[in-house]
């Protein structure tokens, strides 16, 4: 019975092994990870600071205009141009020239060195000799600091010589004389040579109709640059015409014209210094200079605000004068303080020595 009862339990124990053995779990087959997706790194676009960007455009854009400096080639001649002379009206009696008309000997006391290097911007002009540089039209207008050629409307005007323009517009907003819009149109041209104390020369053209030219151009003598006209503070149509010697801005570095610009075929200038007894200079002073032929008159500059040519140290001119001998005088309150004879030599300026008696 024990022999049973040992059996029938070695049989239990077996039946629930087998049965553990069949309801285990079946090994679960290990799965592979999933690699992960390489995707490249990003790399930012190179960074553009303010500075470096404003670097790049700088660099796109067209350098600045500088004015290269000035050498000392000398203008080649152009035609000759025309001039007709205003002859201001004057009850000074008839001067009896001298009994020959022969040239004298060339005297070395009345010759002085010129700087003929630019020519009249016009082709035909009046030259307005009743206000010319340094003249005040008989105390009536402000001391003048150019000359005036007197033409129509859209008549041609030249450049005097060659070199850069440094300005071309108008003088709302940059101031070229004691106000704004002064001038009106104008044109100021840096020319190829120095003056004689090494400065810069500019020349101006103002009250212009139309200008043709931008600042930074280059310009030959004799190349249009615009065309007559009144703007600006003008009494009639005209071109005035200035010489600047070192500054193209400031109104007071003028210099006359007469004496940087080629006289008219077969003309001369007179040109010269007013003084009283002492040697001192005498300011606004009509000066009548006639010939057989006609009469005409320059003036003293009006005062200390237009600049004598430091090489000359004048204070009055008179150009387009042919060449002739000239009776010139100076006559204060109906008193004749001066008189004397000179011959004008064509192409030169002729220096004369107006020297008032007390």
């Amino acid at each position: 019975m024990r022999r049973v009862v040992v059996l029938a339990l070695l049989l239990a124990l077996c039946q629930s092994t087998v049965e553990l053995t069949l309801s285990a779990p079946q090994p679960i087959t290990t799965i592979k990870p999933i690699a992960a997706k390489q995707v490249p790194l990003y790399t930012p676009f190179p960074t553009h600071t303010r500075r470096s960007i404003r670097a790049t455009r700088a660099a796109t854009l067209p350098p600045t205009f500088t004015v290269p400096p000035p050498t000392a080639t000398l203008i080649p001649t152009l035609p000759p141009m025309i001039f007709v002379t205003q002859i201001p009206d004057t009850s000074v009696p008839t001067w009896t020239p001298p009994p020959t008309w022969t040239p004298p000997p060339p005297n070395p006391n009345n010759r002085v060195p010129e700087h003929f290097l630019l020519q009249w911007p016009v082709r035909v002009a009046t030259f307005n000799r009743a206000y010319p540089f340094g003249g005040t039209d008989g105390d009536h207008l402000q001391v003048h600091h150019g000359d005036d050629m007197i033409n129509r409307i859209g008549t041609p005007i030249h450049a005097a010589g060659d070199g850069t323009v440094i300005y071309a517009g108008d003088d709302l907003t940059t101031l070229f004389g004691p106000a704004n819009d002064y001038y009106g149109h104008l044109v100021v041209i840096q020319h190829n040579f120095l003056s004689p104390e090494g400065l810069p020369v500019f020349t101006l053209y103002g009250h212009m109709d139309q200008f043709g030219v931008i600042s930074g151009q280059p310009v030959h003598q004799g190349d249009v640059i615009g065309t007559v006209g009144e703007t600006g503070i003008a009494l009639g149509p005209h071109v005035h015409v200035e010489v600047r010697v070192g500054n193209p801005f400031d109104f007071g570095a003028s210099r006359n014209p007469e004496l940087w610009l080629q006289p008219p075929p077969n003309t001369g200038v007179l040109v010269g210094r007013v003084v009283d007894a002492g040697g001192q200079p005498v300011y606004d002073v009509t000066i009548t200079v006639q010939s057989s032929d006609a009469t005409r008159e320059a003036y003293s500059y009006g005062d200390t605000s237009v600049n004598s040519d430091p090489a000359l140290g004048e204070n009055y001119s008179l150009g387009n004068l042919p060449p002739d001998y000239y009776g010139v005088s100076v006559n204060l309150n109906g008193v004749q303080r001066f008189a004397s004879t000179v011959y004008v030599y064509p192409g030169q300026l002729n220096w004369l020595t107006v020297q008032l008696s007390p």
